[in-house]
C-alpha cells in the first residue's frame, strides 16, 4: 500500500451580481445582500448607490421637540413653546413629553389639555372648573344661579358638565348633576328641563340653598397617547385602563351622552399592561399595548364594536414608530418592525438577524418607511422601501420626530436641533462628500472544495472628486486593500487579486462622493482533489 499525493484539479468560474438587494444581517445571506452598509440607498436599484443628501429645512428653533402640520403651515414645540405660523406663543407653557394632534381648527395639547385655534389664534383649555366657596344660589327646575360670575369665561351653550355641591342642606345632594348646557350667562348655567325637579316643592317655582361649595366642571381624561379619526380625538389612559372618544367635533367634550350620533364614548378594558400607543387604520381603530391589539370597528358610539387579538404588538417606548403606507400600518414590536393590513401582523425585519433595537420613531414620505433606533446605546438610521421590499441603513441620525409637510418629509435630529428635509424631491446642494460604505458576502459558492478567487470584475460610475476603496477579507482574516479609485470612471474596471485558496472570501467597498456600482463579478477557480490510497 503507498500513498498517492493529492492532485488539485481547478476549473474557472464566474458569479454575477446584477441586483443589489439592501441590508441583510442573518447568518446566511443571498447574493447582492449586504451584511453590513452605510449612508446607501434603494433609490437606484437594482445599482448600489447612496442616498440624496438631506436639505436642512430650518434651523432657527432652539430646541425643536415635536411637530405637526396643520392648515399647510407647520407647528412645532421649541424649548417648551409652542411655534406656528411664524409666532411663538410664550403662554402656552409645554414639555418635552408634550404630544399634538390636530382637529377641526384645534390643535390640542397632552398631558397639558390645552389647545391652540388655528382660526382665531386662542388659547384654550380642553378641561374647566370654578367653584364657588359657601355660595347662596337659586334654583328653579333647569336653572341655576350664583351669587358671582365667571361662568361664561369657562362654558358654553353644548357644553356637557358636572356639578358637585357639599353642604349641610337638606337638598345638597339633589344639585350633583351631569347635563348639557342650553343657556349660560356670567352667573347662571340653564340646563333641560326638570333636571332640578326634585329640588323644588310642588307649587314652587325656585327654591334657595345655602352650600359650603359647589363646583361646575367639564372635565378631560387624563390620556397617555392621543390620536385623531373621523373628527374625534381618541385615547387610551393607563390610569384607569380605559379607550376614550371625544364628541363628534368637540374635543372639550369627553362626558357627552345625549343617546346621538354626536355622543362621547369610553370603553374600560380588561386585558394586562401598559398601553403602548394607537393608530387610525382605514377600517378601524388600533389601541395598542405590548401583547394584544384592540381594534374598534363602527361609525358611531351606538354601534362601537371591540376586538381584542393577542400578537406581537406595540413595544413600549416606541409609540412614535406607527406610520401608514398604502393601507398597512407598520410599527416596531419587541419581535422588531411588523407590517399590519387587517389579519395577522407580520414581522418585515427578519434580516436584522440577532440584532436588537428599541426607542423607535418613524415618519414616511408614502413610500419608504424611515426609522430611527437605539441599538445598544447608539443611534442607527434605517429604511424600508415598501415597493421593493428592501431594507437599507443610513446613518447614525436620532430623530426626535418625523411630520410630513407639504409633501415634504422633515424630521428633527437629536444631535443639532436642525428640522431636516428627508429624500428630498428637488435637488439639494451637497456641500460635502458623502462617506457611505458597503459589505458583500463572506462568499463559499456553496462549494465544499478548495477555492482561489483570482479576479473581481466591476461596472460602476464615480463622480467627479469621489473616491473608491476596495477591499477584500480571506477567511474572516482582516480587510486588505486592493485598489483605490479617485478619478471619474464610467466603465467597467478589472481588479486583480493575489491568489490563495480559501474558504470564504467578503469584499468591502469604502467611499466618498456618488458612486454607482452596476455590476460585481467574482472569478474563481474551483478544485477538486484527486488521490488516496493505492
Amino acid at each position: 500500500m503507498r500513498l498517492v499525493a493529492p492532485v488539485y484539479k481547478f476549473n474557472p468560474r464566474q458569479e454575477r451580481i446584477l441586483e443589489f438587494k439592501g441590508y441583510n444581517r442573518k447568518t446566511v445571506i443571498d447574493d447582492g445582500e449586504m451584511r453590513d452598509m452605510y449612508n446607501l440607498s434603494s433609490d437606484e436599484y437594482p445599482c448600489l448607490s447612496q442616498r440624496k443628501p438631506r436639505g436642512v429645512y430650518s434651523e432657527s428653533f432652539e430646541r425643536p421637540t415635536a411637530m405637526i402640520t396643520k392648515n399647510k403651515k407647520l407647528a412645532v414645540i421649541t424649548d417648551g413653546q409652542f411655534y406656528y405660523d411664524g409666532v411663538i406663543y410664550p403662554s402656552l407653557k409645554l414639555s418635552d413629553d408634550t404630544q399634538m394632534v390636530a382637529i377641526n381648527t384645534k390643535i390640542c395639547f397632552f398631558p397639558e389639555k390645552k389647545y391652540f385655534d388655528t382660526y382665531i389664534e386662542d388659547i384654550g383649555d380642553l378641561a374647566a372648573q370654578i367653584t364657588f366657596d359657601n355660595p347662596t344660589v337659586t334654583i328653579t327646575t333647569s336653572t341655576i344661579t350664583f351669587p358671582s360670575g365667571g361662568l361664561t369665561d369657562k362654558f358654553m351653550v353644548g357644553d356637557a358638565v358636572q356639578i358637585k355641591a357639599k353642604g349641610s342642606a337638606e337638598d345638597i345632594d339633589a344639585l350633583n348633576v351631569s347635563a348639557v348646557i342650553e343657556a349660560v350667562t356670567d352667573n347662571s348655567i340653564t340646563f333641560p328641563e326638570e333636571t332640578f325637579i326634585v329640588v323644588i316643592a310642588e307649587g314652587e317655582t325656585e327654591k334657595t340653598i345655602v352650600a359650603e361649595s359647589i363646583a361646575v366642571s367639564r372635565s378631560c381624561p387624563d390620556l397617555d397617547f392621543v390620536m385623531e379619526s373621523n373628527n374625534r380625538l381618541w385615547g387610551v389612559s393607563n390610569k384607569d385602563n380605559t379607550i376614550y372618544a371625544c364628541k363628534l367635533g368637540d374635543p372639550t367634550n369627553w362626558t357627552y351622552y345625549q343617546n346621538t350620533s354626536l355622543d362621547s364614548y369610553y370603553a374600560q378594558q380588561g386585558t394586562d399592561g401598559e398601553w403602548t400607543g394607537c393608530a387610525a387604520y382605514s377600517k378601524h381603530l388600533l389601541f395598542f399595548k405590548e401583547d394584544c391589539i384592540h381594534k374598534i370597528y363602527g361609525s358611531s358610539p351606538a354601534s362601537y364594536q371591540i376586538e381584542t387579538a393577542q400578537c406581537h404588538a406595540l413595544e413600549k417606548g416606541s409609540s412614535k414608530s406607527v406610520a401608514i403606507i398604502n393601507e398597512t400600518v407598520l410599527y416596531k414590536s419587541r419581535l422588531g418592525i411588523m407590517a399590519y393590513s387587517g389579519g395577522v401582523p407580520l414581522l418585515i425585519s427578519e434580516n436584522f438577524g440577532t440584532d436588537r433595537y428599541k426607542d423607535a420613531i418613524a415618519g414616511t414620505n408614502g413610500i419608504k418607511y424611515i426609522v430611527s433606533v437605539m441599538a445598544d446605546g447608539k443611534p442607527q438610521l434605517l429604511v424600508y422601501d415598501m415597493e421593493r421590499f428592501l431594507w437599507h441603513k443610513e446613518d447614525n441620525l436620532r430623530a426626535r420626530d418625523f411630520c410630513y409637510h407639504d409633501g415634504r418629509l422633515l424630521c428633527i435630529n437629536d444631535y443639532d436641533n436642525k428640522i431636516y428635509e428627508m429624500m428630498p424631491t428637488e435637488p439639494v446642494e451637497e456641500k460635502e462628500r458623502i462617506e457611505w460604505s458597503a459589505e458583500l458576502g463572506a462568499f463559499d459558492e456553496f462549494v465544499e472544495d478548495k477555492k482561489i478567487y483570482s479576479r473581481l470584475k466591476m461596472r460602476l460610475k464615480l463622480d467627479d472628486l469621489a473616491e473608491l476603496t476596495v477591499m477584500i477579507s480571506v477567511d474572516g482574516g482582516d480587510w486588505e486593500i486592493i485598489e483605490h479609485l479617485n478619478a471619474e470612471y464610467d466603465r467597467a474596471v478589472m481588479l486583480p487579486i493575489v491568489p490563495r485558496r480559501c474558504d470564504k472570501f467578503a469584499v468591502r467597498f469604502e467611499g466618498k462622493g456618488r458612486c454607482r456600482i452596476e455590476s460585481f463579478v467574482r472569478e474563481y477557480r474551483q478544485g477538486t482533489i484527486k488521490g488516496g490510497v493505492s
